[in-house]
């Protein structure tokens, strides 16, 4: 692949509501999980545009606490702002693995349409449970190349981080560190982890499992 950036100051960020995509319960603590260092105050980045059709770039990420996985965020910015909407391929969440290869699959979000100039959030199937200090892969693969100046993935501008950040590329059809490629900051690729979700699974009707032991065995 063509490894090629462009930095830019990057606009305000706005973050899609998690309450109009997923109810949580009242006492849900959504937790942003990231790597990079791209701030929604003075943000600056550099785009990442060296991409081609079929390759993707990861975060590995931690949990901060037990909970469930909900959602998954991708900044997706252009040079000059005002790109069209881009369809991709998929958003897709995995087990840790041994970096740089992801672990096996956890959640695939199809043809997930990426708008320039925002962190993008899309909601998973379903919550996905993490404990503490879990690690956990969130990648995006591209459908189309980029165009030269965006809108693509981003990455900060303050060094890239050793086992947080990778590249799927082709050829060779191979998992590389991004570091080892160039890149020089971290991607804009996050996740949000509700930290005060059950502790116990909850059925699809709503009620909790528990101790079936002490269930009766006799309809009343």
């Amino acid at each position: 692949m063509n490894r090629r950036s462009t930095t830019r100051h990057l606009v305000p960020l706005v973050l899609l509501s998690v309450s109009a995509l997923l109810a949580l319960p009242a006492a849900a603590q959504p937790t942003t999980v990231q790597n990079d260092t791209i701030s929604t105050v003075a943000p600056t980045g550099a785009i990442q545009a060296g991409f081609v059709a079929g390759e993707s770039a990861a975060a590995w990420l931690t949990s901060p606490c037990d909970g469930n996985i909900i959602t998954a965020q991708i900044l997706w910015l252009s040079l000059t702002g005002g790109a069209p909407n881009s369809l991709q391929e998929a958003v897709r969440v995995y087990g840790a693995g041994v970096f740089p290869v992801t672990g096996a699959q956890r959640a695939d979000l199809p043809g997930p349409v990426l708008t320039d100039g925002f962190f993008n959030e899309f909601t998973l199937p379903m919550p996905l449970p993490v404990l503490t200090g879990e690690e956990f892969v969130v990648e995006l693969i591209f459908l189309t190349t980029p165009p030269g100046l965006g809108p693509s993935v981003v990455t900060d501008t303050d060094g890239c981080q050793a086992g947080k950040n990778a590249i799927f590329a082709i050829p060779p059809s191979t998992w590389f560190s991004s570091c080892l490629l160039g890149v020089s900051g971290d991607f804009g690729i996050r996740a949000v982890v509700d930290c005060n979700a059950p502790s116990t699974p909850i059925f699809a009707d709503g009620f909790e499992s528990g101790d079936t032991s002490l269930w009766s065995s006799v309809v009343p």
